[in-house]
């Protein structure tokens, strides 16, 4: 005979068929037989409460989610269901009353779209307060959504004096509260809705990558140009040199003056999929662990960051996100956790006996019992204990992410430093085209006296089109035996094909050519002058012609009159790609260093790159028109721009580089940048429009948008949207 537990759960699951299956009311009886078998079975209630919901029942899902938050008051869906019926039935204010929350101060709540909220729940903490928030003062923050819960010290007066505070209090438990996440599901629902919003104590301060350059402002604005939701971070327990009783705080200190060491050892164990929603790594341990022991189960991992909508459920302790995988930053962030002031040994006894913590305040209970039997018990210990530098520091030790770990560079090996070698490396790609393979071997093998001075090889991007003799006939024709032919076992694309050519290059510099560029006379002969006149330069172009299917012609950007090194250059290629791959060529050894095209730059994979050499080489520039790049209107790069997946690339390509970019240039640059392709997504949409193209300008002011340009961009591309409607509801 089956045991009761086991006869539970299988009317569970077959309630849950029959709820999936759309036989709403057998899978309600189900749901009901459940709970009359096991009171506390938690996930039925959720269930059942959640069709009635559904069904517009309010008055018995209502019911069935009150019984659930007697039950487990920490089961984060039920509080969001309950509020979402209690505003239904009664209004916002219904919520409110239910969850004992009362606004204190009168100010009035005056909130800008933009504005990042920073949502706190407090217990006399007036002596943490005036340094917490300075420190989210400096970093953007403007608007502090706070809830006061039964403190007895001057934490109410403080804050209500604070103009960028907006007060509330609730005598409720906060356990009740699912450890205050109730009350902000209750805030953000009427405040909240499309903002980005800080969940975090008055203990910890949030850090993330280049955090003491990049504000949280201009960190959300990145996360909406990346489509993303929410952002992880570990929390990391800071403690000090000293005792805990020694450890001494006054109010307005800086909390890493007074405790600025943590355990390099981070973390214990690290799970996958360990949230209801399967979607996030747990951490567990650290420095409390080492000092307390594991029965605590400290659980490190916390999303602080998220963009609030009604979808968005609010976990206690916002320990984890209903967020989809694709919609959480890969960057990741650290909340600082200043908890092991001399305070906290009184703390410790007075959370015993609230027991309004996880489990009832059972990691104080541990603490207690160390605490007991060590008097003078202090964290430091100089075999596991590191100082706080910065945000870099943290991202070394792998305690945070700054992202860029997703972008590969690929290896370029260096060659043998006994091998003789050639000073040039040509290297001219083909993929499914001959017609113009002749001219661009012609332009460079009038140039090459002999093998020793340069490299020429033609490289097929293999296509099955069975072109390779036609490709060698066009070879022995213009160069007998002097350029050679390697074909890809596969076709590869780019820039994959580009990185074939860079490891295939022998040459001291590389000249990458399509089979449709060509170059004029004395090309070689002018830019290795300017290289033999700055041998320090990585990189060497000069000035060239785009040439259309009608041998239309203009000309590239005058970047100086004379020849010479590009002054801020940096600040010029981070914001526009302004030249193409004909014009330029590498010394091999730069590729080296740096690493070869990146994969996930796309379409726009050259930009990339020359962004990546400008940040750590000078550019000699030749003002002379000597390459040629070729438009075609049937090219794949074409089809690219007019349907704006290179836009879409583009800003993949500013996501990247802002990882490698200077700290104090990197969000202006790549602002800068957006705003830049957003004018150029304008006069492409222009463009498709007057050739009647209404899909084409559909997408290009789609991806305008999302490059998050000025007013006046945003206004005229809304304007020009305005006018395909018009044209199609005309048509």
């Amino acid at each position: 005979m089956e045991s009761q537990p086991k006869i539970t759960e299988t009317i569970f699951r077959l309630a849950r068929a029959w709820h999936l299956k759309g036989k709403i009311e057998q899978a309600i009886r189900r749901y009901q037989e459940t709970i009359q078998l096991d009171k506390n079975y938690i996930k039925a209630y959720l269930y059942l409460g959640k069709i009635f919901l559904e069904q517009e029942k309010l008055d018995s899902a209502l019911s069935v989610f009150c019984q659930a938050i007697e039950i487990n008051s920490n089961e984060s869906e039920i509080h969001k269901y309950l509020i979402e019926i209690l505003t239904k039935k009664q209004g916002i204010e219904a919520a409110f009353k239910f969850y004992k929350l009362k606004r204190y101060d009168n100010k009035k709540i005056v909130l800008n779209s933009n504005d990042i909220l920073a949502c706190v729940v407090v217990r006399n903490e007036a002596r943490r307060l005036p340094y917490f928030l300075s420190f989210y003062r400096e970093k953007g923050i403007s608007k502090f959504l706070i809830i006061d819960n039964q403190s007895s010290d001057q934490t109410c007066s403080y804050l209500s004096e604070q103009q960028d505070v907006y007060l509330w209090q609730s005598g409720l438990s906060f356990n009740r509260a699912n450890f205050g996440s109730a009350w902000f599901e209750i805030l953000l629902k009427t405040y909240g809705i499309n903002h980005w919003c800080l969940i975090i104590d008055a203990d910890e301060l949030f850090y993330y990558p280049k955090c003491e350059t990049k504000t949280i402002t201009e960190l959300c604005e990145q996360l909406d140009r990346q489509q993303k939701k929410a952002m992880n971070a570990i929390l990391l327990d800071m403690y000090s040199d000293r005792s805990i009783q020694e450890t001494y705080y006054e109010t307005g200190q800086n909390f890493l003056d007074i405790c600025p060491y943590f355990d390099r050892k981070f973390y214990h164990n690290k799970y996958d999929f360990c949230t209801p929603y399967r979607n996030q790594l747990g951490y567990f341990g650290g420095v409390r662990q080492r000092v307390f022991g594991s029965e605590g189960q400290y659980y490190l991992s916390k999303v602080p960051l998220i963009k609030y909508g009604e979808e968005r459920v609010l976990a206690g302790g916002q320990h984890f996100t209903n967020c989809s995988s694709d919609e959480i930053a890969s960057e990741t962030g650290c909340l600082l956790h200043f908890k092991f002031f001399s305070s906290f040994l009184n703390y410790v006894q007075e959370e015993i006996l609230r027991k309004e913590h996880y489990g009832e305040g059972m990691q104080y209970s541990e603490y207690a019992k160390v605490i007991k039997n060590h008097n003078s018990l202090t964290l430091y210990n100089p075999h596991e204990s590191i100082k706080f530098k910065n945000s870099h520091q943290l991202v070394e030790l792998g305690i945070m992410n700054a992202g860029n770990t997703q972008f590969e560079f690929p290896p370029i090996f260096p060659l043998p430093q006994t091998k003789k070698r050639p000073f040039w490396s040509v290297i001219i790609t083909v993929y499914n085209r001959l017609q113009y393979l002749e001219k661009a071997l012609t332009t460079v093998i009038e140039q090459a006296p002999n093998a020793e001075e340069m490299q020429i090889e033609v490289i097929y991007d293999t296509n099955n089109s069975g072109i390779e003799k036609q490709i060698l006939a066009i070879i022995q024709k213009v160069a007998g035996d002097r350029v050679s032919l390697y074909q890809t076992a596969e076709n590869v694309g780019h820039p994959h094909i580009f990185n074939i050519c860079l490891q295939r290059a022998q040459g001291y510099w590389v000249h990458l050519l399509h089979d449709d560029d060509w170059v004029e006379p004395k090309f070689y002969q002018t830019l290795r002058a300017g290289i033999d006149r700055e041998p320090v330069v990585g990189a060497a172009f000069c000035r060239h012609f785009y040439i259309n299917d009608r041998d239309q012609s203009r000309l590239s950007i005058l970047e100086r009159d004379t020849p010479g090194i590009i002054d801020n250059w940096l600040e010029k290629i981070a914001t526009l790609c302004r030249f193409q791959c004909p014009a330029v060529v590498v010394k091999r050894e730069v590729y080296e260093q740096l690493g070869g095209f990146c994969p996930q730059a796309k379409s726009a994979f050259d930009w990339e790159m020359w962004k990546r050499i400008a940040v750590n080489y000078s550019y000699w520039y030749e003002p002379q028109p000597l390459a040629y790049f070729r438009e075609h209107s049937d090219s794949e790069s074409f089809h690219l721009i007019e349907s704006a997946k290179q836009l879409a690339d583009t800003r993949k390509t500013i996501e990247i580089s802002k990882s490698y970019l200077p700290d104090a240039v990197s969000d202006y640059l790549s602002k800068k940048a957006l705003q830049n392709y957003a004018v150029f997504a304008l006069d492409r949409a222009k463009r498709q429009f007057q050739l009647g193209n209404y899909q084409g300008v559909l997408v290009n002011v789609q991806e305008g948008l999302k490059c998050n340009p000025s007013v006046h961009t945003q206004e005229s591309l809304l304007s020009l949207l305005q006018q395909v409607e018009k044209k199609l509801h005309n048509d």
